[in-house]
Parts: C-alpha cells; sequence; structure tokens
C-alpha cells in the first residue's frame, strides 16, 4: 500500500526546475503614499493568485513569498523571492507545476536555512524544499486544514485536522524526513492556527471545537504544550476563548515571552468586525474582548499577524482589509490594506491606522488573503492582491523607518529629549529613546569615533510623541560610536559602546 501511495504520489505531484527570465517587477503608476511610516507599493506579480499565498524572511535576508499562480508561468505553485526588502521581485527557479489551488500554504525556514513550503495538495500535506526541489508527502491522512510551527530547538510540529473531525499533532526533527511521538488532541473539531512562543517554547493552537452545524459559529477553543524535550510536547491545559453566539470567518494567534494576542472576525458581510483578546500570563489567562479593527458602513476581514523586536519590548503586527461596502467600484478611497501595532508592555492599546495600500485590495472567492512578513528588528512588510487599471496584482508595501515604534499611550512629551541607550555596552542590538513635543523632520544618525556618519537611522517627519529605535548594529565593529537626534533646532548627541 505503501509503495502504491508513493507512486501515485510521484505521478499527481510534480516539481518543476527553471531559470526562465522573471516576471517584470515595473510599471507601477504614480500614487500617493497611504502613511509616512510606509513607503510606495512595489509589485510582486504582475497576474492574479487563484489561492492563497505566503511570505517569509530567511535568515540570510532574502524574502520568499509562495504564490498559487497560473497566468504568469507554466507552474501553479511559484515562489517570488526579494533580495532588497521588496524593491524588486524575481521568480525562483523551483516551481510546482500543477496548475490548481492549493487550499492551504505555509512557508517555514528549518535547520541548515532549509526553506520548506508546507501545502495541502488534495487531502493530503506536502513538504516541498523549494531549494532542492525535494517533495514529501507527510502520510495518507485525509487532512482538511493544517498549521506548522517551528520551536526554539529546531523541532517543527506538524498539527492536522481531519475529515472524520479529528485533531492530530506529529512532530519531526529531521525537517520532514520522518515523525515522531503522534498525539491525538481532540474529536469532533475543524481548523488549526498555532504560534511558538519562542522565550519558553509554549505552543498555542486555537481550534473549532465542539463543531457547529454552523461551522463556523463553533466555539473556538486554545490548547497550551510546553516543549519538554527535542519533538516532545507536554500538554498544559485546554480552554474555551470564544462562545458559540457570532460568526467567526478567520482566527489566529501570535506570543512572544509571556504575552499573545489572538484575533478573530465577527459578524456577517455588512457587519463585520476584528476583535482581539490578550493574554499576559503565557496563554493562562485572556481578558475580555476588544474591538482591534471596526467601524461603521465597512467590512474588517482578511486579517494576518505577527512578532516584531529584537529585544524588549516586542511588537504585535496586524495588517487588514478595509472594505467600505460602496454600491461602485472600488478605489483607493474605499477599500485600503490597513495596519496598526500593538507594544507587549501595553498589549491592549493599537496605535493609529495606517493606510499601507496604494492599489486597493481585492476580495477573491480563492481566499487568497494579505500576508505579513516580519522583516527582523522592528520591520514588517505586507503582500496582497491588489486592483490597477490593469488588473488584479500582487502588491508589497515595507515598514520603512526601519526599527522606530511609538511608545503607545506614552502621551505628548513636554520637551525634546535623546536617552542613553540600553543596554550599553551592547551586541549587537541596543533600544534608542527619544522624545519630540512637535511633528517635524527627525534625523537620528550615527557615527564613528572619527566622525563618520556610519549609519542614518532616522530620517523621516514624525509626529510629537516618544519613540524607541531598535538598532542592529551587526554589520559594525566593536568600538565607540555616537548617535545624534536632530529636530526642529534641537540637537543632542550622546555616546554607546558595542561589544562583541
Amino acid at each position: 500500500m505503501k509503495k502504491l501511495f508513493l507512486l501515485l504520489f510521484v505521478f499527481a505531484l510534480t516539481a518543476h526546475s527553471s531559470f526562465s527570465q522573471p516576471v517584470p517587477s515595473t510599471g507601477l503608476p504614480p500614487n500617493p503614499t497611504g502613511s509616512s511610516y510606509w513607503g510606495v507599493n512595489t509589485l510582486v506579480l504582475n497576474t492574479e493568485p487563484i489561492g492563497p499565498m505566503h511570505g517569509i524572511k530567511a535568515s540570510n535576508g532574502t524574502i520568499y513569498l509562495a504564490i498559487n499562480d497560473t497566468l504568469s508561468t507554466t507552474s501553479g505553485l511559484i515562489i517570488r523571492k526579494s533580495t532588497d526588502n521588496g524593491a524588486t521581485w524575481t521568480t525562483h527557479g523551483n516551481s510546482i507545476t500543477n496548475r490548481m489551488n492549493f487550499p492551504r500554504i505555509k512557508l517555514l525556514e528549518v535547520q541548515n536555512d532549509s526553506i520548506i513550503c508546507w501545502f495541502l495538495f488534495g487531502s493530503q500535506v506536502y513538504g516541498w524544499n523549494i531549494n532542492t526541489n525535494a517533495i514529501r508527502g507527510f502520510d495518507s491522512t485525509t487532512v482538511n486544514d493544517f498549521d506548522i510551527v517551528k520551536s526554539s530547538t529546531n523541532s517543527v510540529y506538524l498539527w492536522i485536522t481531519t475529515n472524520s473531525g479529528g485533531l492530530r499533532r506529529f512532530a519531526t526533527v529531521t525537517n520532514g524526513y520522518t515523525w515522531q511521538n503522534p498525539g491525538y488532541v481532540q474529536s469532533n473539531s475543524r481548523n488549526i492556527r498555532m504560534c511558538m512562543s519562542l522565550t519558553s517554547d509554549t505552543l498555542m493552537a486555537t481550534y473549532r471545537s465542539p463543531v457547529n452545524p454552523n461551522i463556523e459559529k463553533s466555539i473556538l477553543r486554545v490548547a497550551r504544550y510546553r516543549e519538554s524535550a527535542l519533538g516532545t510536547l507536554s500538554t498544559i491545559d485546554f480552554k474555551n476563548i470564544t462562545d458559540s453566539s457570532t460568526i467567526k470567518t478567520e482566527f489566529n494567534i501570535v506570543a512572544s515571552n509571556s504575552v499573545a494576542w489572538f484575533f478573530y472576525t465577527s459578524g456577517t458581510t455588512g457587519a463585520i468586525d476584528i476583535y482581539c483578546k490578550t493574554s499576559v500570563d503565557n496563554g493562562l489567562t485572556f481578558g475580555t474582548e476588544f474591538l482591534v479593527a471596526g467601524n461603521p458602513n465597512t467590512d474588517e476581514y482578511y486579517f494576518d499577524i505577527g512578532i516584531s523586536g529584537s529585544s524588549w519590548p516586542k511588537y504585535c503586527d496586524f495588517i487588514y482589509y478595509s472594505d467600505s461596502l460602496q454600491s461602485g467600484g472600488p478605489t483607493n478611497n474605499t477599500d485600503k490594506m490597513m495596519y496598526k501595532f500593538a507594544s507587549s508592555v501595553t498589549p491592549g492599546t493599537f496605535g493609529s491606522t495606517a493606510q499601507i495600500s496604494q492599489f486597493y485590495p481585492h476580495w477573491t472567492a480563492a481566499n487568497c488573503k494579505p500576508s505579513a512578513v516580519e522583516l527582523g528588528s522592528s520591520d514588517v512588510g505586507a503582500a496582497w492582491v491588489g486592483g490597477s487599471a490593469g488588473g488584479y496584482k500582487v502588491y508589497w508595501n515595507r515598514f520603512y523607518l526601519t526599527g522606530v515604534r511609538e511608545q503607545l499611550g506614552a502621551g505628548i512629551p513636554d520637551a525634546y529629549s535623546l536617552k542613553q541607550n540600553y543596554p550599553n555596552p551592547f551586541n549587537p542590538v541596543t533600544n534608542i529613546d527619544f522624545s519630540i513635543k512637535k511633528a517635524g523632520l527627525v534625523n537620528l544618525k550615527v557615527y564613528d569615533i572619527l566622525g563618520k556618519e556610519v549609519s542614518t537611522l532616522v530620517s523621516n517627519k514624525l509626529e510629537a510623541g516618544k519613540y524607541t529605535y531598535v538598532f542592529d548594529a551587526s554589520k559594525l565593529s566593536s568600538g565607540t560610536y555616537f548617535y545624534k537626534l536632530e529636530v526642529n533646532g534641537y540637537s543632542e548627541t550622546k555616546r554607546m559602546t558595542l561589544v562583541k
């Protein structure tokens, strides 16, 4: 039976290696930026995907975006990549040639810097190494949904919901070549989304159970497990996190240190909003739900979330589609990709909303939701399907003020100030706090001991407020450096020491 399954797999699914010319990434019409914190939209793919997409940034700095595509190439699942933080994009040489909708896709970087694209094909889960082009099927279990995460020990955990309603979990320490420690979590379940709180290696899994006749009204639960050894999970607890009173089409969870954010949509077309619950005790308890995205006469949905920040505090990045439900066709003023964030210091307080799209987002029955891609430090990018005069395409934008974050809830300062960096000495990341009492053009730069400028951290207009810049000096040599803040005629310089 196993040989027959492998034979069917080889015929059914084909990986393709190609070194053809990349799809061009030019031709964008000019548009004003949606926010001073975000850049101008760039083109990722010149055609509309037929299914979901997912992106990550690898440790070598390359951004990869897996896309269901059947128009721009001869393949069905392609990888677009960028080595310059999304300014330009090319097509990766390997692809999956089956021209169909893969309903669930997730990229994961595992040990040995391998990038594995996990996807659902029919009712099976497969792992595709995008660099070696090797494909492995998980097993012959019939699957309707899955999620997969990696711990700090490079153990990978795959959870699946089966057609019979079972929620099952598996582990691998060999990048999916072999699987171990299977576990049966719960019956009568559907859908699964997970996160790993890497500092404590606590896995949080959210899912529907029991399954309501109207599946999207099912109770959402969270299961917590702790990694007790390589590839081994030990149960902590289970709890209901919502009731069954409303439609909840989308849900997801992220966590870092002891702070977790759980998001879900609530309502039907014409009244869809996004709610959030937070935990400050590693998921032991969650607070009261609060509205994180909801306005009259709009629907908010198609969201994605991530965690940024190389040191404390961490930030929850949140992107979503705001649909004004207008009677005519969509425009940049009616349909928008939006962004906001919260700090782990005040996880229930999200800052002001920024529009990041100059090409209005597009709802599609193919379920191609936007993808938030964490870029390191406090930087984040977003990919979505947007509309233009030339049709629907995949676009990208980036939080280009790398590292700078407003200290939410801090109020308007009554003076300009530049604080001493912390930690100091540092290796290689440190925090720089500064305050500006009036909006203005802010310049924050780093100089070496000879007075030569070595890095421009901020050069942009900022509103009055208190800010933190997370400075990554991994490309600099050990030594003494000076950082200088200039805004509205105010100037101050302080010294810091990098010790590697």
